[in-house]
């Protein structure tokens, strides 16, 4: 197998254009879905409480999106090791395959995330709509926790349609099977 491209989005974009791009389409989310449902649904009255409740959501998102990633992975038999560290006072979860991904387990690994929580969003917004100013906020914050997953997923999906991906310390490397 050779390294067909090493995919490292902090050195290839930037972590400060990834946070900037990210709170953007936080913004950008929240004012297209709030708006029209506000102007939709005049005639709702929104519920302020509970506001901890919501905190507490999205705190516990980034685990629960980490752990979305590793869900399709294990279903399917690959090991993941799981290493929990400490930056400051913050957890910080690792998550690591311990062998190559096969092109289409990574793309689903990526998309698991964002197709859960916005499933479970509009199923929240049809079912309290009292609360949908939380959950608009919420479906916003966790948008703009995809955007490094659909970065990753534009450079997956011009990838050869047979490869392996591989993570290391600092990014991916998409590999592919030499033809000898």
């Amino acid at each position: 197998m050779y390294c067909w491209k090493t995919i490292n989005l902090s050195r290839d974009i930037g972590l400060h254009r990834i946070l900037f791009i990210s709170m953007i389409t936080m913004i950008l989310v929240f004012i297209l879905t709030y708006l029209p449902i506000n102007l939709l649904f005049p005639k709702i009255h929104f519920d302020d409480g509970h506001f901890l409740l919501f905190m507490f959501i999205l705190v516990c998102m980034m685990p629960v999106h980490k752990l979305l990633h590793v869900f399709p992975l294990i279903l399917t038999g690959c090991r993941v090791s799981f290493n929990i560290k400490f930056y400051r006072v913050f957890p910080t979860f690792q998550l690591k395959a311990c062998e190559g991904i096969k092109k289409k387990r990574m793309i689903i690994s990526l998309l698991t995330p964002f197709l859960t929580f916005s499933i479970l969003f509009v199923i929240g917004g049809i079912y309290f709509p009292a609360y949908i100013h939380y959950l608009s906020i919420a479906f916003a914050f966790h948008i703009g926790m995809c955007v490094p997953d659909f970065l990753l997923l534009r450079q997956l999906l011009f990838a050869p349609k047979v490869c392996t991906i591989e993570e290391y310390e600092d990014g991916y490397e998409v590999l592919v099977q030499n033809n000898r």
